[in-house]
């Protein structure tokens, strides 16, 4: 895949930079009537190669625990774009042309990056 030295990962420009990025946080599981949660929202960045963005909450990470009574689990993310709590990082606004997916806590990004919601296709769009 990508001879010539192009990357697999689509060279729209989207993701400016190939670097992972280390996100921890903290996973509480369900114990009787408490619920699980992630400590904080963490979002990956996925691009089709055409500018159009999609945000999925992130998979893969790595879980730890500390006792095996314990209902904390230390979770390590490595991302190479993605959002934490609404706040993305490596993405390049200006190459981005639609988003999809998870978008409800990045909404105040897309509108600052010019972005509008397109209530028939559930995207925020470049108009």
């Amino acid at each position: 895949m990508g001879g010539r030295g192009a990357s697999s990962g689509g060279g729209d420009g989207v993701f400016p930079s190939k670097k992972e990025r280390t996100i921890e946080t903290i996973y509480r599981e369900q114990r009787g009537f408490q619920k699980s949660y992630y400590k904080d929202e963490v979002l990956e960045a996925r691009s089709d190669g055409k500018g159009n963005v999609t945000f999925s909450y992130a998979t893969g990470g790595q879980y730890e625990k500390t006792a095996k009574t314990n209902r904390t689990n230390y979770v390590t993310f490595k991302l190479r774009a993605g959002a934490i709590n609404g706040e993305t990082f490596n993405v390049n606004w200006s190459k981005v042309k639609s988003i999809s997916g998870h978008t409800y806590s990045l909404r105040d990004e897309a509108k600052a990056a010019g972005l509008k919601w397109d209530g028939e296709t559930k995207k925020w769009i470049r108009k």
